[in-house]
């Protein structure tokens, strides 16, 4: 009986291992056919990621490019064919670790720097008006806020303009894409007091002339991003005190 147990054992094994082999050359004849149907081709890999105006050379010198083989099918058109067609150039954005390089991704040094006219809207203007910290917020208007503009006026003190986009605090500009964190921590008007604000030619020479005018000087009001603009009737001294107690209705 034993050897008859040994002898079911040895055969149950043996079968075994056909199987397994079996499926072993089954998987790669498929995976041969796969690759018949499908070509491998070259292409260049992100290793380690490649911030945002990182050169060429470095990337390529300090191994944060690699080569990989994938099938034909799955190339992008635009992927490079020579790497070292990005040496002398600089990333355009952050590449993260696995994205294929292609045309595009590095550009020449002067693509990625940006005049301050460039972050004027089309059709508008730049125009600077100089605050101390009781008009302007107690200094706490930062690039890329929006804000309100109030003038005296023989009627009392009125209302110039609502949401007015501020693109510069000093000399610290609106972030640009990806610049956010920046504006963050360089926010704020500073010892200078100096706001730039873009808005159309007309509005530019209104603002001109009401900073140059107003007695007592253009009070700056800061507004949440998702403000309103809503009328808002002028206040004189005689008016003053007339509606209710709470400034909120």
């Amino acid at each position: 009986m034993g050897t008859r147990r040994v002898t079911i054992l040895v055969a149950s094994l043996v079968a075994g291992l056909v199987a397994a082999f079996a499926a072993w050359a089954y998987l790669g004849s498929v995976q041969d056919r796969a690759n018949d149907d499908a070509a491998l081709v070259k292409v260049f890999v992100v290793a380690k990621d490649i911030p945002r105006g990182q050169t060429g050379d470095q990337a390529i010198d300090g191994g944060m490019v690699k080569v990989e083989s994938i099938p034909q099918k799955f190339r992008p058109s635009t992927a490079l064919n020579d790497i070292n067609v990005i040496r002398g150039k600089v990333a355009l954005t952050n590449l993260p670790s696995g994205q294929i390089i292609g045309a595009g991704l590095f550009v020449e040094s002067k693509a990625t720097t940006t005049s301050f006219a460039q972050r004027i809207p089309s059709g508008q203007v730049a125009i600077s008006v100089q605050v101390d910290a009781v008009h302007g917020v107690s200094n706490l208007i930062a690039a890329g806020d929006k804000v309100n503009l109030l003038v005296p006026s023989p009627e009392g003190m009125r209302t110039l303009f609502q949401n007015v986009d501020v693109i510069a605090v000093g000399t610290t500009t609106a972030p640009g894409p990806g610049e956010a964190a920046l504006a963050a921590v360089t926010g704020g008007a500073g010892s200078s007091g100096l706001i730039t604000f873009a808005v159309p030619p007309l509005a530019a020479e209104r603002i001109a002339q009401a900073a140059s005018t107003a007695g007592g000087g253009l009070y700056l009001t800061l507004v949440p991003p998702d403000n309103q603009a809503v009328p808002v009737p002028p206040i004189s001294a005689g008016a003053l005190f007339q509606g209710t107690l709470s400034p909120y209705g």
